[in-house]
């Protein structure tokens, strides 16, 4: 989990939510979960698998916007001895791997025509092959979807297919964004702050002047965004309080001029495993923002054996 280990909250939107995923948990049908971007809809999904009956088979998440279309279907059907160059040996695909469990398709809109069709077929069908085989298999699963866009408004554009969104759209669940429960920032405010002090030994705490400047804020990226500004604050803040100023939004006149010094930027590589995606994106730093603070603090050369 990159937000949280639960789903936080105790406003009327989150109990409200909280009761259509356990009520779809004790249905056994495909769920569209449908949200903005870092609402946590990767939670929500997780959830309704915990309360399942499938609960104790794998969870599989899958993000269909971060494999190319053969990847793809290679590792959601796996394929056979040969079927391409490079097929050495016989590979198992991820629906295999569930077995009785959930698989979980994450950005759902993001599928080509041709992938949705495959999709559609296991749905309908039940049953999968792997690439350049003969053989088909019985699909076991339960599929859970999500989405940040509209779908409904694809298909009239002829971007998603028709028959593959009423296909997926059984039970559809609304994932509401952290503006429209604004009551649940202190709470996640302070899991994160608690989490961060746990991590580093710290005794971080918001003081009352930040955590206004916090229920002031839209937070276009919702609870993920509130993560890496809780993250970003507990880095620059040099006392155990977090002050207003040290809350530092992306709307601030002085967000750009953020820095950090080497020896900050060697702590949070080794606190991120030198994983420079999650080092950016707790710096509040772009890829190449970052790449620029390794050259120059010399760490280039170290960085280059680790993780990208």
């Amino acid at each position: 989990m990159t937000m949280s280990d639960m789903i936080i909250g105790s406003s009327f939107a989150m109990l409200s939510m909280f009761k259509a995923l356990c009520r779809a948990a004790n249905y056994d049908k495909s769920v569209l979960l449908l949200g903005e971007t870092g609402t946590g809809k990767d939670l929500a999904a997780r959830k309704i698998h915990e309360l399942s009956s499938r609960r104790d088979y794998p969870f599989i998440p899958i993000n269909c916007s971060n494999l190319s279309d053969g990847l793809f279907e290679s590792e959601l059907f796996g394929h056979a001895r040969g079927a391409f160059t490079g097929a050495v040996q016989e590979k198992s695909g991820l629906l295999d791997a569930a077995g009785n469990g959930t698989v979980f398709m994450d950005e759902i809109g993001e599928l080509p025509l041709h992938l949705q069709a495959k999709i559609l077929r296991v749905l309908d069908k039940k049953e999968s092959r792997r690439i350049g085989s003969t053989l088909t298999t019985t699909v076991r699963v339960r599929f859970i979807f999500a989405t940040n866009r509209d779908l409904h408004g694809d298909v009239h554009k002829g971007t998603f297919r028709k028959d593959l969104y009423y296909r997926i759209n059984v039970v559809r669940i609304l994932i509401p964004a952290l503006r429209e429960r604004k009551e649940d920032i202190p709470v996640l405010a302070d899991h994160f702050i608690g989490r961060e002090n746990l991590r580093s030994g710290t005794r971080k705490y918001l003081d009352p002047e930040a955590m206004q400047k916090l229920l002031h804020y839209d937070f276009p990226g919702n609870v993920r965004e509130l993560e890496n500004i809780i993250e970003r604050s507990a880095v620059f803040s040099e006392g155990d309080a977090i002050t207003a100023k040290d809350i530092r939004l992306d709307t601030d006149p002085n967000r750009a001029s953020d820095e950090v010094v080497g020896s900050q930027l060697k702590a949070i590589l080794e606190e991120c495993r030198w994983n420079k995606t999650k080092t950016a994106r707790k710096l509040g730093k772009s890829r190449r923002q970052l790449y620029r603070l390794l050259d120059k603090y010399d760490l280039t050369e170290c960085a280059k054996k680790f993780m990208i």
